[in-house]
């Protein structure tokens, strides 16, 4: 049977198209008769399993070995050639457009702006050292301080923190019941024992960038654990994250995640963002996350982590984002989990800005989308390099449909697909160039 499969095979060989391939689908070092005869089992026993899409066009056919007969005879990989784009981190100013802040009160987005709320009310927490002081002449707003572990029990609204100082064993926790504004202006806090600051309070946190200042995050490597509640990063809160203003903020996770918020995480224009964690994600949002701007650049090391994560949407709008991952795939009762530059449990949406993605580890992804993705605009550069041998290193991986209509769409991965879409890939019109191999997918607006 297998002899007659590949003497048509033979003969299909002149008629079918041939494409640009691997062809080493056994893992052998070669590209022989074993390889023709591993994918003609594939398609006998009716394998989903894609080592054997020899071409990546989704389907496990003659056309795949074609494509291998096409390389024993001389044919080559073109894409063995392909030298990826350098990606590498890059904290040089980005000139933004102009920021449009709402001004009508029922707009969705009016809430997320500090602009939009008079702040009526300033208390100043400043750390030396192994000692913090707290300026406060609210009656409303509590201040307890052990060492330089500060916590505020606010009952008040339009309360401003403004935090300074440095201390490399503090930490900086609220408990409020309404809406605070946290002008960083000049901190650093490491707490060998937890989150650097935590917020307790589910309403929105607005962490403001001092102009012109540099801020310092650092977390343990374990944490002290308070009953009923969550410190799951260096800079945590239970509302929403809602980060503004023209400074830079440091943040650094040894024992879980950099950035974190149980609600939504929004970025606007302006700020500068270092993130480098070692232990877990850089940017987790429940909800969503949202980036109109800044400049932001992580470092991911950690196994199976991811530098942006959430269980819903990730939207950029602007801005540049620079994602540097090196962390190896993580492996827990059998279950492997790759890390991955983005990783959206639902949606995946590009408007506008720069995103770049470089994962090297095994098994690593540039953007892994449960759902759809849909990227209408902006310059997206991905490279991948990891090996694939417990998981693929794909460079965009979308589980149901991905329409691209605009902008530079880039992705190279150098091991695996580079644009794996299991549902229905949409290119809109008006494209300038537009290159689809196996292992590269560029096309540019």
């Amino acid at each position: 049977m297998k002899k007659s499969l590949f003497l048509l095979f033979l003969t299909l060989l002149v008629s079918t198209p041939l494409w640009a391939v691997t062809g080493d689908v056994n893992g052998d070092g070669n590209v022989s008769i074993a390889d023709v005869n591993a994918v003609i089992d594939a398609i006998l026993n009716s394998s989903d399993d894609d080592t054997y899409d020899v071409n990546g066009d989704g389907i496990i056919s003659v056309s795949d070995v074609n494509a291998i007969i096409n390389i024993m005879l001389g044919g080559g990989d073109d894409d063995d050639d392909i030298t990826p784009r350098n990606i590498e981190l890059d904290f040089t100013d980005l000139d933004e457009p102009d920021e449009t802040i709402p001004q009508d009160e029922d707009a969705a987005d009016y809430g997320d702006y500090v602009e939009n709320t008079n702040w009526s009310y300033v208390v100043y927490i400043t750390f030396d050292g192994e000692t913090a002081t707290v300026t406060n002449s609210l009656s409303t707003v509590a201040a307890q301080v052990d060492g330089a572990h500060v916590t505020i029990t606010s009952a008040n609204k339009k309360v401003k923190y403004v935090v300074s100082g440095s201390t490399t064993n503090g930490s900086l926790k609220f408990y409020s019941s309404y809406k605070f504004q946290l002008l960083l202006n000049g901190v650093s806090i490491t707490n060998p024992n937890g989150a650097a600051i935590n917020n307790q309070c589910g309403k929105s946190c607005y962490v403001v960038l001092g102009d012109g200042t540099t801020n310092t995050l650092c977390d343990g490597t374990t944490y002290t654990n308070v009953s009923g509640e969550d410190q799951r990063g260096t800079l945590f809160s239970e509302g929403q994250i809602l980060l503004s203003g023209s400074g830079t903020l440091n943040v650094y996770s040894v024992g879980k995640n950099c950035l974190v918020s149980d609600d939504y995480v929004l970025i606007r224009p302006g700020c500068h963002l270092y993130l480098n964690s070692t232990s877990g994600h850089g940017i987790k949002g429940k909800d969503f996350v949202k980036i109109n701007g800044s400049v932001i650049n992580m470092e991911i090391s950690s196994a199976g982590g991811k530098g942006i994560n959430t269980d819903s949407l990730v939207c950029i709008n602007g801005g540049r984002t620079t994602i540097i991952n090196t962390g190896a795939i993580a492996i827990a009762d059998g279950d492997t989990t790759s890390c991955a530059g983005v990783k959206a449990d639902y949606y995946f949406v590009m408007n506008d800005g720069t995103l770049n993605i470089k994962s090297t580890g095994e098994g690593g992804k540039g953007i892994n989308v449960n759902q759809t993705l849909t990227f209408a605009g902006g310059t997206l550069n991905v490279v991948t390099t990891g090996a694939n041998t417990d998981a693929a290193p794909k460079g965009v991986k979308v589980d149901t449909d991905a329409t691209i209509s605009g902008g530079s769409f880039y992705s190279c991965a150098l091991q695996a697909k580079a644009l794996d879409v299991n549902g229905t890939l949409t290119v809109a019109d008006g494209y300038s160039s537009y290159t689809d191999t196996k292992h590269l997918v560029e096309i540019v607006y």
